[in-house]
C-alpha cells in the first residue's frame, strides 16, 4: 500500500472499493496491526496518535477486524458458539482467573438474541451452522469487545439474501449507536447502498473518494481501473 489516507467518523460507514489485487484486505490488516514491520504512516484514534504492533493492541484500543475468510481466520470451527465468543473477551467471562460458565452462557444468549443467530444451543459447534450464522458469530466476537471502529472485510460473502438483509439491518443499528465502520466489499451495489463515503484504491494507491451523492458505478469503476 502506498499513499493511502482515510478517515472515518462516529456513526459513519466508509466504503472501500477496489478490484482484485488492489490492496483492500492489506489495508484493513495494516490498520489492525497485522503488518507492523512493513507498514509506515500515522494513525489517529479520537484525535490521539496510535500505532498497533499487534491485533491485541488494536482490540485494546477499540479497533476490531471481521476478516474476509471467516472459517480460516474468524472462527475456531471445532468449538461451540459460546466458546468462540468467549475467546474474544475472556475478561468478561472469567472470575478469579477461571471461566465462569454462567457469564459465558449469558454472553452467548445476549448475542444470539441481538444478532438473531439461529442455533439449537449455545454449545453448537460453529462448523455445523450456516454461513450466515457463522458470519454473525464473527461479528458478535468483534462487538463483544465493545469497539469504537469496526473493520469489515467482505462481511456478506457467501451468505444468503436473508442473512445479508439481517447484517445490513445490524450495521444500520450500530452506526445509529455511533460506531465507525470501514467496509470493504467487492460488490459495488453493496458499497453504494451502505456507505456514506466511498474510498477507491487501485494497485495499492488511493485514486478517488466520493460522497454518497457523488458516487455512481461509472465514476467508481473508472477510478478503480489500473492506470497503465
Amino acid at each position: 500500500m502506498r499513499e493511502v489516507s482515510l478517515r472515518v467518523q462516529r456513526g459513519e460507514i466508509l466504503g472501500v472499493f477496489g478490484l482484485m489485487g488492489a490492496g483492500r484486505t492489506e489495508l484493513l490488516e495494516t490498520l489492525f496491526g497485522l503488518h507492523p514491520r512493513e507498514a509506515q504512516g500515522r494513525v489517529f484514534l479520537e484525535g490521539r496518535a496510535v500505532w498497533f504492533r499487534s491485533p491485541r493492541e488494536a482490540i485494546n484500543a477499540g479497533v476490531v477486524l471481521a476478516p474476509e475468510d471467516r472459517r480460516r481466520d474468524g472462527l475456531v470451527l471445532s468449538l461451540g458458539l459460546a466458546a468462540n465468543l468467549s475467546l474474544a473477551c475472556l475478561g468478561k467471562v472469567e472470575r478469579h482467573g477461571l471461566l465462569d460458565a454462567i457469564r459465558e452462557r449469558d454472553l452467548a444468549a445476549d448475542f444470539v438474541k441481538r444478532l438473531r443467530i439461529r442455533t439449537p444451543s449455545a454449545g453448537q459447534l460453529v462448523r455445523h451452522l450456516s454461513g450466515g450464522n457463522q458470519q454473525k458469530i464473527v461479528l458478535a466476537k468483534g462487538l463483544a469487545t465493545e469497539p469504537k471502529v469496526l473493520l469489515l472485510d467482505e462481511p456478506t460473502r457467501g451468505i444468503d439474501i436473508n442473512a445479508k438483509r439481517e447484517i445490513y439491518q445490524l450495521l444500520d443499528g450500530l452506526v445509529a449507536d455511533g460506531l465507525g465502520v470501514v467496509l470493504v466489499s467487492s460488490e459495488l451495489p453493496e458499497i453504494l447502498a451502505l456507505a456514506d463515503r466511498i474510498l477507491v484504491i487501485s494497485e495499492g494507491r488511493k485514486t478517488a473518494e466520493f460522497s454518497r451523492a457523488e458516487a455512481n458505478e461509472e465514476n467508481i469503476m473508472k477510478a478503480a481501473l489500473p492506470r497503465n
